[in-house]
């Protein structure tokens, strides 16, 4: 399982090990799960802390990144990013970023149907 978190001005960089491995994303989140090297320490995160709109406020975007990223071998996703902008979860002046995780999975990648119908054998590494 990889695990990332996407800051501003970063991109998520999707890559399988194996070539005969594509992405299948498991989770995906946009906004201010925690702090950490995206939200760092300060006394404005204390004083606010307890605010569901200014920390702990996110939203699921698999379906996103699923679309962008599953079922290919690799996948970037640049941060600021059209699709995930117009998404506020918290106060729309704050800052958020991408926590992605998705796994490897043996499987061939197939670029005229939709991710729904993606099929394989998963196995994961």
């Amino acid at each position: 399982m990889n695990v990332q978190e996407v800051c501003r001005l970063e991109t998520m960089e999707g890559r399988c090990r194996w070539n005969s491995e594509v992405i299948v994303m498991t989770s995906a989140r946009w906004g201010r799960m925690k702090t950490g090297r995206c939200l760092g320490e300060s006394s404005l995160l204390a004083l606010h802390q307890d605010d569901p709109l200014f920390m702990d406020c996110y939203e699921d975007v698999l379906p996103v990144l699923d679309k962008k990223c599953s079922a290919r071998s690799h996948c970037d996703v640049r941060i600021p990013n059209a699709d995930l902008d117009h998404i506020k979860p918290c106060y729309p002046e704050l800052e958020r970023y991408l926590e992605v995780s998705y796994a490897c999975v043996k499987g061939k990648i197939t670029y005229n149907l939709p991710v729904e119908t993606f099929k394989t054998d998963i196995k994961m590494t």
